[in-house]
This record gives C-alpha cells, structure tokens and sequence, in this order.
C-alpha cells in the first residue's frame, strides 16, 4: 500500500529543503570571501612580520654583511616565531640556512647539506634575488615542488638590506595554514558550522511553525473524509478545544485569536451542520410526504364516497367531477414538484395570463371542501373588489393556484376544530393583495423569519404535520412573479400570509 506524505510532512520537507538550499549557498558564498579576504590579511600580516624581523637582524650584520647568531637576535626570532604561528629562516648571502625555527621535514629532505659549516643550502630558485619583498601562497613560488600541500602553506620573503646592492641574504617565513587542532579546526571553520547550527535551530522552529499552521488542515482533511463517508456529525476541533468552532462562536476571546485559518475551520464547522440539519429535514420531509400528498387524495376521496352514498346527488356530478378532475391535475402537479425540486430556480417561463382571482379563489376553496368539514372549519370569503366583478391580475394562473392551495390547506391544518379561516383580497397601491388568516396557535416571531425556508416547519407553535414545503413553494412561484409574500400575525389570533398580484 502506497503511503502519503501528510500535510505537515510535505510542508516541513519542503521548508527545510528551501531553507537548507539558501543557508547552503550563503555558507558557501561568505566562506569563499571569508577565506579569500582571511588569506590576504595573513598574508599581509606575514610579509610585514617578514619586513620587522629583515630590519632586526639588518643591525646586528656588520658592513661586511656577515649575519651573527647571537643569543639577542636569536631570542627575539624565537619571539616572532612564537607570536607569528610562522617558521622563521634566516638566510645569508651564500644561501645557507643560518637559523630556523624548524623546517617541513619534507622541504629539508630535499636540501642540499654543507658538512664543513653544517647548514643547510637553500637552492638558487628557491633565493629571493630580486630583493623585494613578497607573500604568496607555497604553490605561487619554487617551495611549491618542496612541499606535500603547497596550497596550504603562506610564504613571505624580505631580502636583507645590503649597501653593495649584491643579494645578501633573506628572511623567509613558512605559515602554515592548515588546523593542527580541534579548536584551530573550529576556528578554521566557523562560518559554515556557524550556518550549520543555525539551520538545525530553524528546523527546530519550522518544526513547530508547521505544526501549529498544518495542523488545523490536517484536522480539515480528516474530517472531510468523515463527512464524505456520510459521517454528518464529524467537526473539526482546534487544539485542545472541547466543542468545535462554528460561525455561531463570537466571544472575545475567540475573536482575540481569530486568523484564516480559525474562521476556516469556523466555517467548515457550519457547512457541516448545515448539511447535517439539512439532511435531518429531508429525512423529515421523506418521513411525511405521505401527509403533504394526502391533501388532494381526501379531496378526491371525499367527493367519490358522497357521490357513492348519496350524499352528492347525480345532478350535481358534473360540478364535483370537475373539482376531483382539477385535484387530479394538482396531484399530478404536486407530485412532480416534490420529485423534481426545481421549483428554485426552475428557468421554465411563466405563462402569464388575465385572470379573475375571485373566481380563482372560490375554485381553490371549494376544492378543499372535504378538508374544511373535516375539520368542521368555516371559511369566510372577504372579496372585496368595489365593483362586483372581481380583480383581474396578470399571472400564471396554475402556479397561482399551486400559491393558493398550499397557503389554504397550510391555514386549514393549522386552525383548531370548529375554527375559522379567513380569506380576502383588496387593492393597494395598483396591487391586489390575497391575504389568508386563520385563529390557530400563531407563529412565533423567532419562526416569522424562516418560516418559507425549505423543509421548515415551526414546531414549537405550530404542528409538526407537513413537510415544510407548501409554503416555500408558495414563495418562489410569487417571487418568480416578480411579486411579495409575507409571514405576519392575524387579528384572529394565528397565522396570517400575504401576497400581491400584478394588475393588468
């Protein structure tokens, strides 16, 4: 099985990658100019030992030119020895090694020897005979064949003053600048271990900055995967946070912290509770779809058993025929409307026409017949017009009659037996407004706001029968008509809705 990196894996990985790739390039970068600006101030420093110790022994040498090794002059090439970490040579006219202070045992091997005078000759390439004075590294002069690693040895060379202007001999010093210790080393090298352990400290805090960005992705990450699995009740949790965070969460204290990656989380959290209260209500709406479509089946259920009965005579058949005919199609109409969804948003144009909607009114009202005696419910119709002959408004006269339907059956299961429910119309600023009230329990002014809402149902003041779609459906047909539906408190003591309808 192929293992994933996580989140903060890859993020740590790739921060210390970037890090390690910089400081690499700037040790790099500072140690070459610090060896190179390090190796000429040696040098430097090197040549004007070389100078001092040329014009020292230049006063002990009498006009002859002849270097004396006194005990004085000698102590004090020790001395500069010492102090300058150099090996010193004293060298006279006739290339002979008078006084070291401990030669490579490479370079002395190689060294022709006097037995008479007992030193050591230095060969003629190797003689500073252009009297100047000079510093170089070992490779830049003849040592460079004398010694094992001439790249690592500092010479500087100062002839000794001579008043013939023939070579009379030289001072030469030999440094060398390879570490022999582990401090030297440390010395050596202090630049790239100094960027060394810098870059381990900032592991160290990449370390812990990872952690504390990634970890609340990583959080997200799994709980999605919860979610996706169908887990609806999964939340991330921040920390060591008992509750998870939503949008709901303003205290000051959360807000004293609040940064993207909180308020994602904070949303994250919301979206899930809201598909898990939305799934909850379609569970619900399933659960009693069954009522919202009995409705229409009581009605047709209601007439056919009178007729069979008796209770509807034959010559009134054709009227109550033509009644179950329209619950059919509203059936028909209901049940597509329920499987489609797509009320909202549905780009279907309205097939807009001139209509009465009194007449509209009565139709719909007589179809609920079987509903109000049921319930032994009156029905008083307010249908005010001035004239006598009823508002005509421009609309789509089926999806009104959907509008008309779910408000009327809302009100009559709402009202309480043997109640009242009212219906009116009047004009208002070039507008008919239909209004149904009923004396029911009411709804509260914390359900007013949502009462339209999708699947919503309030069950605290009202029953819980219905699926809580009537009355948003009732509002996307009327906004679909450009038109006003609201929720509001009946002189009666329930439930009143209002809509306008667009006159001719």
């Amino acid at each position: 099985m192929k293992h994933r990196l996580s989140i903060y894996g890859r993020t740590f990985v790739s921060i210390s990658l970037a890090i390690l790739i910089i400081f690499a390039f700037l040790a790099v970068a500072y140690t070459s100019i610090y060896t190179a600006s390090s190796k000429r101030l040696r040098l430097d420093e090197l040549e004007r030992n070389s100078n001092e110790i040329a014009d020292l022994t230049a006063r002990h040498m009498p006009e002859s030119g002849r270097i004396f090794v006194t005990a004085e002059v000698t102590g004090y090439w020790a001395f500069a020895a010492r102090s300058t970490g150099a090996i010193v040579c004293i060298i006279d006219g006739n290339n002979r090694i008078v006084y070291d202070t401990g030669l490579p045992a490479n370079l002395v091997e190689q060294l022709e020897y006097d037995s008479t005078d007992r030193y050591y000759i230095l060969p003629d390439e190797l003689a500073n005979r252009g009297r100047s004075s000079y510093s170089r590294t070992a490779e830049e002069t003849g040592l460079n064949a004398y010694l094992p690693d001439p790249d690592s040895w500092l010479v500087a060379s100062s002839p000794l003053p001579s008043y013939t202007r023939v070579y009379a001999g030289e001072v030469l010093l030999l440094r060398h600048t390879s570490p022999d210790s582990f401090t030297g080393l440390l010395q050596e090298n202090s630049i790239p271990i100094s960027f060394f352990i810098a870059f381990l400290l900032s592991l160290i805090i990449i370390l812990i900055i990872s952690r504390s960005i990634t970890e609340p992705i990583s959080a997200l990450a799994k709980t999605a995967d919860k979610v996706y699995k169908g887990d609806l009740s999964a939340r991330v949790k921040l920390g060591k946070e008992e509750q998870p965070l939503t949008l709901d969460d303003v205290s000051e204290d959360l807000t004293g912290r609040e940064d993207d990656l909180t308020l994602l989380v904070r949303t994250f959290n919301t979206l899930i509770a809201k598909f898990e209260e939305q799934e909850q209500q379609q569970s619900d709406f399933l659960s009693s779809i069954s009522h919202d479509l009995r409705t229409p089946v009581t009605s047709i259920h209601g007439f056919i058993e009178a007729m069979r009965d008796g209770t509807i005579t034959p010559e009134r058949y054709p009227h109550y025929l033509d009644i179950v005919k329209s619950e059919t199609e509203r059936l028909r109409q209901l049940i597509d409307a329920l499987f489609e969804q797509t009320v909202e948003g549905n780009v279907n144009t309205l097939n807009r026409s001139v209509f009465n909607i009194n007449d509209l009114i009565v139709r719909v009202v007589d179809s609920l017949e079987p509903m109000l005696m049921e319930k032994n419910l009156t029905l008083e119709l307010q249908l005010s017009d001035g004239e006598g002959t009823g508002y005509r408004v421009v609309a789509d006269e089926d999806a009104i009659t959907r509008v008309l339907s779910n408000i009327l059956t809302n009100a009559i299961r709402f009202a309480p037996h043997s109640g009242l429910v009212l219906v009116n119309t009047r004009l208002e600023n070039r507008l008919v407004q239909v209004a149904v009230e009923d004396n029911g329990a009411g709804i509260s002014d914390e359900d007013i706001p949502y009462i339209f809402d999708r699947f919503y149902k309030a069950e605290r003041s009202r029953s819980t029968q219905g699926s809580g779609l009537g009355l948003y459906i009732a509002r996307t047909l009327i906004k679909r008509h450009g038109q006003m539906i609201k929720a509001y408190h009946s002189d009666l003591g329930g439930a009143g809705i209002l809509f306008t309808l667009e006159r001719p």
